[in-house]
């Protein structure tokens, strides 16, 4: 039966792989007849480690993602729209996207076990499209929260959430790459979206803000948006999720802080990515192309045509390390930024401001 198997698992690929509709749906035929009956297992039929794996992930992880229901008003009207979140402490803080609970008027929360509360306040970050919601109760599922650094594509990936209200809906999937970086929105709402996770699992309308898990049922992600054509259609295994390491920092300043948005550090660079043709005599690093107004960098004195070689000694090759290394800092923190300038370095000290949406 082994052999038999092996040569069946290359005849399917021959077949499949010759781009054959006809042959293809024929043999499967054959197949579904004769041989899964008798005993033929299909490929990934030894790997029962692999299926034991994500049920036992997605055990530890689903009873912490929730379905989120904001209620809205548009034009006079009520509106709803749903989404997901996932629970993160014990006190009742759920962290979901931003775009989820945009202009809520009010949010209920459903848990998997039936609960259904109403939040009693929320906060979000709209241009990093993170959210928390507080909700009171006792007894809740908290998330385990795993490290979105260092993982390497081919990883198993499992999306949980409510698509299109299909609730604790379970789709598993791979990393299919990191630091992707992408613009997403209308002309009302729009955000740049940096360092995301790329995953073929299946993520659609609903899923947002709810959990991308590992294989030890860990949070590593929250899942935000599915990459579509310039005519709109969907992509096929094209899903994007903020890493958790980046949306739990959002997340920390909003439930510690004062006030709902918060403020982004603010450098005040334009800049572009250096090419041989340039003849900047740097091996890395960023040319400075213009400042926007009331630039806190021009104010130290920085120019355009500096090329930036590390901030706060985080080396600087690609112009979304700009952002990244000044993302932990806030408003009103300074960092010293390393430039060359006509092949002599120097040291320029930028107080940061802040920026809103």
């Amino acid at each position: 039966m082994d052999n038999i198997q092996g040569k069946i698992q290359v005849e399917i690929i021959s077949i499949i792989m010759s781009n054959n509709k006809l042959k293809t749906a024929i043999f499967l035929f054959i197949m579904s007849v004769f041989l899964i009956p008798a005993g033929f297992k299909p490929v990934w039929a030894g790997y029962p480690g692999v299926e034991k794996t994500v049920v036992d992930a997605v055990d530890r992880v689903e009873p912490a993602v929730v379905n989120i229901k904001t209620v809205w008003s548009s034009y006079g009207s009520s509106r709803e729209s749903t989404g997901s979140g996932v629970i993160i402490t014990r006190s009742g803080w759920v962290i979901t996207n931003a775009h989820v609970i945009r202009n809520a008027a009010k949010i209920y929360v459903f848990l998997s076990d039936g609960r259904k509360f109403q939040a009693v306040s929320w906060k979000a970050d709209p241009r990093e499209d993170i959210a928390v919601v507080k909700i009171d109760g006792s007894n809740l599922p908290v998330a385990s929260i795993g490290n979105s650094s260092g993982l390497k594509k081919g990883q198993l990936a499992i999306a949980i959430g409510n698509p299109w209200k299909f609730n604790s809906t379970v789709t598993v999937g791979c990393i299919s790459g990191m630091g992707r970086n992408l613009s997403a929105g209308t002309s009302e709402f729009s955000i740049s979206y940096r360092d995301l996770i790329q995953t073929d699992a299946a993520i659609n309308p609903g899923n947002s803000g709810g959990a991308l898990a590992n294989s030890s049922g860990q949070v590593i992600g929250i899942n935000t948006l599915v990459y579509t054509g310039r005519s709109g259609e969907l992509a096929q295994g094209l899903s994007f999720a903020i890493p958790i390491n980046n949306a739990m920092k959002v997340a920390n300043r909003l439930m510690t802080g004062k006030g709902g948005t918060q403020m982004k550090p603010w450098l005040g660079v334009q800049v572009s990515e250096i090419t041989p043709d340039m003849s900047l005599g740097v091996k890395h690093g960023v040319v400075i192309i213009n400042f926007p107004p009331d630039s806190p960098a021009r104010d130290a004195g920085l120019r355009p045509g500096d090329v930036i070689i590390s901030i706060n000694q985080v080396p600087v090759t690609k112009v979304e390390d700009v952002q990244k290394a000044i993302f932990n800092y806030k408003p009103g923190d300074t960092v010293q930024i390393v430039v060359s300038r006509q092949g002599r370095k120097l040291r320029a000290i930028v107080k940061l401001e802040g920026m809103r949406q």
